[in-house]
């Protein structure tokens, strides 16, 4: 057992440097699991407000660490790490011998191990090192829901889990091996949520370009296959302007750097976090680095002249249908080739009457209907087909999935509230309806803006395999971790396990697509955007792998077939 339990009291105690956004809400947890807790900062508001929740203050790094077994540090940069380790008074000269020297930090890999050979040359290897860095942002630091990543020292790990327990979830300690290596996998998370940050700056800051309510895209969105954990989060930010720094905008300027050099150093293209990270720079070099992360959206915001954020809406577009109007209208669904057989597979009772369009020419299709008929059409030309039908009901409507790639969705938008409420009871009992407020069209835009989010995040899901697989880390722990930490998204989450898989090739079925029908709503998206004069920059990039991928891999293959535009070798590393 360390010293950490050694006082009088019999109490565990600890020295903590980093009180900021993320440090702050740890050392409370830390607290509130009967922990003491000594901290630093140079934030003396920070040592202040410790003070009043029941923490010990010091002002200095060697007052802190005076006595202390284990030492945790919270600081952003490398800089401040060797601030706090190197300084005149710093940890390397004021630690006792064997003590634990835990850092929370999201740091480069190498970093991490040079740290280790300095120790060595100051005659400070006693130390025992545990690359820890976490994740969950401000709001896992204080409610002690982190995922903690851990590794070096097994032994110093063992002796300070009662204090990693107090700050994460259950089940969310993750062990990985060797020095460097936990920080490695922290890496590939920082990846994924800085390129999800700016998904969802440019996919909401498109919905508003479309006309589309912001808040409503959101709350769609998040219930959607173009859902992560960043848009649930800092989409917020975003609705509200609120640009109060909960993890600044330069601490992504450094985290995809991180990124950036890795792929650097194994020669690896990164193109998805490349535009990511121009987003951040961009936004540092208008003078906003320490405006929320979240305040990337006024880049594109400065672009459209659309303002993303809203008031809050009345209520949830979720809410339950109210009574459908007397009488029974018929319903039609001209139906696609691609979810014709779905569609007929969920609609097992034949709620509604289903014609497959095949190639026919539509308007030969709707001249044989009667009026009064309510019939749904996948098209975007609606206002062209309702013009020439006014006899009959059109709505328009698009199918996408769910979150969890368990059901399908029927986003639909009707020209009044009877149609909606018909509709609604009809389409409950197969599929989830989605009524999308505004006018006809509405639906099939708001199609485009979900297939936006999610094609960013399949992109970024193969870009992150590759770079995982290059650096020679275990995938499946890859998944792991981040399937429930802040860089998970739910492209992430259903198409990870299956580039583990490496079977590329399987039948479709009704919860996969294929690498061609993505291309076909990209070049949709990319044809809207241009219309519009909108700044894709993600889609753009994320169009040339597909693009690639279509050409030497096929129209037919999965989307997991996405990292092959890596090379060969990463498919090899599938199969592992």
């Amino acid at each position: 057992m360390t010293s950490s339990t050694s006082n009088m009291e019999g109490k565990r105690h600890v020295g903590f440097a980093g009180l900021g956004a993320m440090g702050f809400g740890m050392a409370s947890n830390l607290l509130k699991a009967g922990i003491s807790v000594k901290g630093f900062d140079v934030n003396p508001e920070a040592l202040r407000k410790f003070e009043v929740i029941g923490g010990q203050t010091s002002s200095s790094v060697r007052d802190a660490s005076d006595d202390q077994s284990i030492f945790f540090v919270m600081v952003a940069t490398p800089k401040q790490v060797d601030s706090i380790v190197f300084g005149s008074d710093g940890l390397s000269v004021c630690l006792p011998r064997s003590a634990i020297l835990c850092l929370f930090s999201t740091l480069p890999p190498k970093y991490l191990i040079d740290l280790k050979k300095r120790l060595l040359l100051t005659g400070r290897d006693g130390i025992r090192l545990v690359d820890c860095p976490v994740s969950g942002g401000v709001v896992g630091a204080n409610s002690g829901s982190l995922s903690v990543i851990m590794a070096g020292d097994a032994t110093a790990i063992t002796d300070i889990h009662p204090e990693l327990e107090a700050i994460s979830a259950p089940g969310r300690l993750f062990c990985t091996g060797a020095l460097g290596s936990a920080s490695v996998i922290k890496m590939l998370n920082q990846h994924l949520a800085g390129i999800h940050i700016v998904a969802a700056a440019e996919t909401l800051s498109f919905a508003k370009a479309l006309g589309l309510s912001s808040r409503e895209t959101y709350e769609i969105l998040m219930k959607s296959e173009g859902a992560s954990w960043m848009i649930g989060d800092r989409g917020k930010s975003m609705l509200d302007a609120d640009w109060t720094a909960k993890s600044s905008v330069t601490i992504f300027t450094k985290d995809l750097g991180i990124v950036n050099d890795a792929a650097d150093s194994l020669s690896l293209p990164c193109p998805i976090a490349s535009v990511a990270l121009q987003s951040f720079n961009e936004r540092a070099a208008l003078g906003h680095g320490f405006d929320d992360d979240s305040s990337v959206v006024c880049n594109y915001e400065q672009v459209t002249g659309a303002k993303v954020a809203e008031f809050e809406s009345d209520g949830s577009i979720f809410s339950p249908m109210q009574s459908p109007p007397r009488g029974e209208n018929s319903v039609i669904l001209i139906v696609g080739k691609e979810w014709a057989k779905r569609l007929c597979q969920a609609d097992s009772g034949r709620k509604f009457q289903m014609i497959r369009q095949e190639d026919a020419d539509i308007f030969s299709i709707l001249n044989d209907i009667a009026e009064n008929t309510i019939v749904g059409v996948m098209k975007t030309n609606i206002e062209e087909i309702c013009s020439r039908y006014p006899g009959l009901d059109i709505f328009d409507y698009q199918v996408t999935r769910s979150q969890d790639y368990e059901s399908l969705q029927i986003l639909f938008t009707a020209r009044n509230s009877a149609i909606e409420t018909a509709l609604g009871y009809g389409i409950a009992s197969m599929f989830t309806p989605v009524p999308v407020h505004g006018p006809l069209g509405s639906a099939s835009r708001m199609y485009l803006t979900i297939k936006l989010a999610s094609m960013i995040h399949l992109t970024a899901t193969a870009e992150c395999f590759a770079l995982a697989t290059a650096e020679g880390v275990s995938t499946q722990l890859i998944y792991d971790l981040i399937s429930g930490a802040a860089g998970a998204s739910s492209q992430f989450n259903h198409t990870f396990p299956k580039m583990i898989q490496g079977n590329f090739s399987e039948p479709l079925s009704g919860n996969m697509r294929c690498i061609g029908e993505y291309l076909r709503d990209i070049n949709s998206l990319k044809t809207v955007a241009r219309s519009i004069g909108f700044p894709g920059r993600l889609l753009d990039t994320a169009h040339q792998i597909f693009k690639k991928v279509n050409r030497e891999q096929g129209y037919n293959v999965s989307t997991a077939a996405l990292i092959s535009y890596w090379g060969t070798n990463v498919n090899k590393a599938a199969r592992i």
